[in-house]
């Protein structure tokens, strides 16, 4: 096994790359444990939803 210094974006467990994959939401990398779950559900939205904190857009 090859190891990373990658961890997963829910459990923050390392990741191999035997044992892991990217989730194109939000190209991170997801163990297969925690893959299709519910946390990671919920952490793609905390994630997804963070990146508008702050930003304010011009055409309103």
């Amino acid at each position: 096994m090859e190891s990373t210094t990658k961890k997963c974006f829910v459990c923050q467990r390392e990741t191999y790359k035997d044992n892991s994959e990217l989730n194109l939401d939000v190209n991170l990398p997801v163990c297969t444990n925690c893959k299709g779950t519910k946390m990671e559900k919920e952490k793609v939205l905390e994630l997804l939803d963070s990146l508008a904190d702050g930003f304010v857009c011009g055409c309103i």
